[in-house]
């Protein structure tokens, strides 16, 4: 049998007076807060991070194929698309995996335009999709109306909030598509049956969606000619080995492959700061909790002074004895995190549910604080909260070592 975790167990409800009960007590309330701040923070700056780039990869997946020349202009360059090839990404396996890494694949259009409606004219990148394009993403963004049917030139157009507030337009109206085709001018009139808004605004104020055929009889171009190809991978770390393997093994040498991480690098290089922020408020607070609890620690020692005494005279060694004052800080720290985690992960689970917190969406591209509620992250964190105050708390159960009997014994 252990014996400081017997006496550690029987003595530590022996804390009478006023002032080591409210001492605790404190102490309980200022570690329970700081976890659970520290959960909000890692759940809030985790899922902002996640929101966005989920927002960034729905517009563009994860990996874009495309001719090598289309980065030098806005001349519509164009890829043959077989299905010979397209079954061949399918396929793709990386060393080890068993599955397919490929989870879809999507071919797309793009060519600029000048948008007239009856008061205002716009410019615009008009993004062409077909069949295989997966409207799962922008389905939940749609404020109102509805995602463009893709049949044979279909004259459907999907515009963002922004683009129909500058245009004054609405849903069930119509809009002309000026574009310059070999020096000549072609116009098509196009209805407008959807608005979205994803909140990315750079985005949102630029791209309106059409069908693909449309935009292929207006450049005169076949139906397996597009600008690139969109895929999207069962796991997004994979990305960056897909890409090497496509350019190496299954691309012509005139096409290149670029992953939407690298091809946005400023976008996930700025989410990637976040985590600057969110590592010194989580150590900030951390230090908080070192201090608080080496402090109440230190006067649990001072307030068993007597009993150290008692202890050293039937021979208990030191170490011994520092173990029970351990345990009374691990009892507190236990009961403290119990606290934390059912606030801050309750508080998290409230915002999630309720949007309680609202944003700026122009700002902040989100308009309320997203929460990141996976298990895994605040699992580590407690883990992590746990060992490295208990390693502190060595520091100070050392002053056990300096007691001295005689001493210990007259204290009163």
């Amino acid at each position: 049998m252990d014996i400081s975790k017997y006496i550690a167990s029987r003595s530590f409800a022996s804390f009478k007076t006023s002032y080591t009960k409210s001492i605790i007590r404190l102490s309980i309330m200022a570690m329970s807060l700081s976890l659970a701040v520290m959960i909000i923070s890692q759940s809030i700056f985790n899922g902002f991070q996640k929101e966005i780039a989920r927002k960034v990869f729905g517009f563009w997946g994860h990996i874009q194929i495309a001719d090598m020349r289309v980065s030098r202009g806005i001349e519509p360059f164009m890829i043959q698309i077989s299905d010979t090839l397209k079954n061949s990404i399918y396929q793709i396996k990386l060393p080890g995996e068993k599955e397919p890494a490929i989870r879809h694949i999507q071919s797309f259009v793009v060519f600029p335009t000048i948008v007239a409606s009856k008061t205002e004219i716009e410019g615009l990148f008009l993004k062409g999709v077909g069949d295989d394009f997966d409207w799962s993403f922008f389905s939940g963004f749609l404020t109102k109306g509805r995602v463009i049917n893709t049949s044979n030139n279909n004259r459907e157009i999907l515009i963002s909030s922004q683009t129909a507030s500058r245009l004054l337009v609405d849903t069930g109206q119509n809009i002309i598509l000026n574009f310059i085709i070999d020096e000549a001018p072609v116009k098509r009139k196009l209805k407008i049956v959807g608005i979205y808004n994803t909140g990315l605004v750079e985005y949102d104020q630029k791209w309106a969606f059409v069908d693909k055929s449309l935009l292929q009889q207006i450049l005169q171009k076949k139906s397996n000619e597009v600008t690139g190809l969109e895929i999207y991978c069962n796991n997004i770390l994979e990305a960056d080995h897909i890409k090497d393997y496509l350019e190496e093994e299954l691309l012509p040498s005139t096409w290149y492959s670029e992953t939407i991480r690298l091809k946005f690098k400023l976008i996930f290089e700025w989410l990637s700061l976040q985590n600057v922020n969110k590592n010194f408020i989580l150590l900030l607070i951390l230090a908080v909790c070192i201090i608080n609890m080496s402090t109440t620690t230190m006067i649990l020692i001072f307030e068993r002074t007597r009993m150290i005494g008692v202890l050293t005279v039937i021979g208990m060694n030191r170490w011994m004895q520092q173990k029970i004052f351990i345990r009374y800080a691990a009892k507190i720290l236990i009961n403290s995190m119990i606290i934390g985690n059912i606030a801050g992960y309750g508080l998290c689970y409230l915002q999630d549910k309720f949007k309680l917190i609202k944003l700026n969406e122009e700002k902040y591209y989100l308009p309320y604080a997203a929460v990141d509620l996976s298990l895994l992250p605040i699992l580590a964190l407690n883990i992590f909260f746990f060992i490295l105050i208990l390693v502190f708390l060595m520091l100070p159960t050392l002053i056990v070592q300096s007691i001295r009997p005689v001493q210990a014994l007259k204290f009163r």
